[in-house]
């Protein structure tokens, strides 16, 4: 059985990278103004789509005869590939998750000098059902006991402990959103290192997606305020998961990672209610926002079997939403495009609650 046929356009950056970059007369590079928020999410969009097309180069055997498609997408942005990451150690059985990227230009105190970016899942790979399979450690919040977690964790932990925090971003795409959160937030809450951090199309379990088809903008508001105040109860029902959840989110509070969503994605639709409901529950019920919105009920049921469980929800974010068609609203490309193509728009949340209020 052979390998499935990837688009070799797709992964071609002369003609799938971001096109609008390319009219500074730069030549190969492109001019990247660190500054800009526009233009650094785009450049580590690209370096995240680098690590799928490393895979891509290995599957069309691209990496033997010269024909690699992945260095230009980070090429492109001055950076080099120091170490890619891999599932196993059996080279019939090893597949590249993820990568750190070291960029080659002199310092700067708005760029970073590395990138750690991890992958998602690729549709069209010819193990795709072992990559679903991993999608239930994000169900069960137990992405600390992953195998592509534990394998990509030391050199991550060493390079962060070697590095100013700042100077190491972390960045992922769906599942490799979900692996770039976790890491940044252990780092916040084991080493109180607080790690730039953008996650494309993270998964949220919820029911969001179904909430939104079925209820109206006012019901939907009254559904969340009546969950919120039953969290609220439960939560002062389990004292430990209560006074655990409280100090785990005033250590996460400073830390503000970029979440970008689209309200058209099934998989990551649920970061925008909770944040957006969040705070409307805030500001009518403040008292019962400030328990509930670290509760959540899959956390709460796990907690009854171990005190070492941690909350799966995000005390604070930058929540960048855009608009595309819905048949993209997953794709990971969509965000090396423009501000202006996406109608990209962005709010703040903070924690405690009432900071952006």
């Amino acid at each position: 059985m052979g390998h499935p046929v990837i688009d070799d356009d797709e992964d071609n950056f002369e003609i799938s990278g971001p096109k609008h970059m390319r009219s500074n007369g730069a030549g190969p590079k492109i001019v990247t103004d660190w500054d800009d928020m526009e233009d650094r999410r785009c450049a580590i969009a690209c370096l995240v789509k680098s690590t799928c097309v490393m895979e891509s180069d290995r599957l069309k055997c691209r990496t033997y005869n010269g024909t690699e498609l992945a260095p230009a997408w980070w090429q492109s942005f001055g950076f080099k590939m120091e170490k890619a990451f891999v599932n196993d150690s059996d080279e019939n059985h090893q597949f590249t998750y993820g990568a750190i990227f070291k960029r080659m230009a002199p310092p700067s105190p708005s760029a970073p000098e590395y990138v750690i970016a991890f992958r998602g899942t690729m549709l069209s790979h010819p193990k795709v059902m072992e990559e679903l399979l991993q999608g239930f450690w994000v169900v069960f919040n137990a992405l600390a006991d992953y195998t592509r977690f534990k394998r990509a964790h030391p050199d991550v932990d060493t390079l962060i402990n070697d590095s100013h925090s700042h100077s190491v971003w972390l960045a992922g795409h769906s599942l490799g959103a979900a692996m770039a959160l976790e890491v940044g937030r252990n780092q916040m809450l084991l080493k109180g290192r607080n790690v730039p951090t953008f996650l494309f199309n993270p998964p949220h379990v919820s029911l969001a997606q179904v909430i939104n088809k079925v209820l109206p903008g006012e019901h939907k508001t009254r559904l969340y305020t009546v969950s919120f105040m039953v969290k609220f109860g439960l939560a002062n029902m389990l004292p430990g998961y209560h006074a655990r959840t409280k100090q785990m989110f005033q250590q996460l509070g400073p830390w503000v990672p970029e979440l970008y969503v689209n309200p058209d994605d099934t998989i990551c639709r649920g970061y925008i209610d909770y944040f957006v409901e969040r705070q409307q529950v805030c500001k009518d019920h403040p008292r019962i926002a400030k328990t509930a919105a670290r509760a959540s009920y899959r956390d709460m049921f796990f907690s009854m079997f171990s005190d070492k469980s941690q909350p799966h929800l995000l005390p604070s974010a930058r929540l960048w939403t855009s608009r595309t068609r819905k048949q993209e609203a997953h794709d990971l490309r969509q965000w090396w495009k423009s501000d202006s193509d996406l109608s990209l728009t962005y709010k703040p949340y903070g924690y405690p609650l009432n900071v952006y209020a």
